[in-house]
């Protein structure tokens, strides 16, 4: 047994140093190629998250449009008159009376340019001049005796209902 023990190494050592014969130059090209096998790998995704829903906002109410602007109790642009020192230098209907005629005429000086404002001009004169000849009419009698109520209203046009603008 002495013999083998010693044996074996050696011809491990050999076996290391020289290497296999079966995987040498000339094996491999004497040996059939196959070409290596593909295989299928399906890769599955994980199931996307559900779509969280939308935020939803709190819709704010929507604007409320007037056709003509709110009359003021004490509009700025109003003639100048002696009582200019009080709050209400004309009395309430005819500040009123001043405030609608004078978007009244606004709108009557505007130019339609398209159909659609041709028909918000047409609308918004019928809405506001409808009726102020006779109330323009009214106030000049009513107020005959005050001169400074005369004098504003002088500046308006008497007849302007059935006109063409």
């Amino acid at each position: 047994m002495k013999g083998r023990l010693k044996l074996f190494p050696m011809m491990l050592a050999l076996v290391l140093v020289t290497g296999c014969k079966g995987s040498s130059d000339d094996s491999a090209q004497a040996a059939p190629v196959s070409a290596p096998q593909q295989v299928a790998v399906a890769v599955v995704q994980p199931d996307p998250p559900p779509p969280s829903p939308p935020a939803v906002l709190p819709s704010r109410p929507a604007p409320i449009v007037t056709v003509g602007p709110p009359g003021p109790t004490n509009s700025l642009d109003l003639p100048p008159s002696s009582n200019a020192a009080q709050p209400a230098p004309f009395p309430r209907e005819v500040t009123a009376f001043m405030v609608d005629r004078d978007s009244c005429d606004h709108f009557r000086g505007e130019e339609p340019y398209d159909a659609e404002r041709r028909a918000y001009i047409e609308e918004s004169v019928a809405e506001l001049c409808s009726g102020t000849d006779a109330k323009l009419a009214l106030l000049r009698k009513r107020y005959d005796k005050m001169p400074d109520v005369i004098s504003a209203l002088s500046s308006y046009d008497a007849r302007i209902e059935g006109e063409e603008p």
